[in-house]
């Protein structure tokens, strides 16, 4: 059993400054206080400037590449800009030279980091794609070229029901990519997990503590829980504790004062 919360701390994250440009409207008449950073979190969690947001193939969209949240600013053709999700008022940007928005070699070949639905998920130095022959491959964040490009269209083992049944049928229940892995939500609170070629590895049951203690996973992840907002997959479930603020403007679906990764309790209750 492990527990993991990450920074030591929660508190109030102003997301990049760039964000201050790309959303305008999120500022109008607010300064730089608590509602101006509430506006700037919602404008990013919907933006299709994100790279790794903009699928609906999956039960959640995980745009956490590793730490990182990776977007670009339309008219900026050098640079991507990113920053820790923990990390306060940012200014963090690399190079586009290094860090191509093309994909180059592979089944992918040609395609486009950003607005693409067959983006499944963002991982450590990685991004998660669903090729047109129902099977899956990975490809290098920074260099845009392939690492891995799966042949299997169907997973051969894991727990029941799953043995069999292909890749995009079990889309649905993807909610994150990290570190080669795959995981799956079943029910409430029941991660399965998998490898990057579709190898069964551990089934997790996961508990919450803190000021989320009794609440599903599921009900994160789908935005039942009020002022709780799921951004994709690191250490375990990126959680936003979101205040609400009011409508102004355009820029007004949700509101985040508190960023962190919540209290997270996970039990191996299966290790294939």
């Amino acid at each position: 059993m492990t527990s993991k919360l990450f920074p030591s701390k929660g508190y109030d994250v102003r997301p990049h400054q760039v964000l201050r440009t790309l959303f305008p409207d999120a500022i109008v008449g607010d300064g730089d206080n608590q509602a101006t950073s509430n506006k700037l979190w919602a404008a990013l969690k919907t933006s299709e400037n994100v790279i790794g947001n903009s699928t609906s193939l999956t039960r959640a969209r995980d745009f956490m590449e590793d730490w990182d949240i990776n977007f670009v600013v339309p008219g900026v053709s050098d640079k991507n800009h990113y920053f820790d999700w923990y990390t306060d008022n940012s200014t963090a940007y690399v190079f586009r030279s290094s860090f191509p928005l093309t994909l180059v070699g592979g089944p992918q070949a040609g395609s486009s980091l950003l607005r693409n639905q067959n983006l499944l998920a963002m991982g450590d130095d990685n991004s998660l794609w669903l090729d047109a022959d129902g099977t899956l491959s990975y490809y290098n964040y920074p260099t845009g070229t392939l690492d891995f490009d799966s042949k299997k269209t169907t997973f051969t083992n894991g727990p029941t029901g799953w043995a069999g049944t292909t890749v995009r049928s079990q889309l649905n229940k993807l909610i994150g990519y990290e570190e080669g892995q795959l995981y799956f939500l079943e029910g409430a609170n029941t991660p399965q997990v998998f490898n990057f070629d579709l190898g069964y590895v551990r089934t997790d049951k996961f508990a919450f503590d803190g000021d989320l203690a009794g609440k599903s996973l599921a009900d994160v992840i789908d935005g039942k829980v009020a002022n709780a907002t799921y951004l994709g997959w690191d250490l375990g479930p990126v959680v936003a504790r979101v205040t609400a603020v009011p409508e102004t403007g355009t820029i007004a679906t949700f509101g985040l004062g508190l960023l962190g990764l919540a209290w997270v309790r996970r039990r191996r209750a299966a290790q294939a």
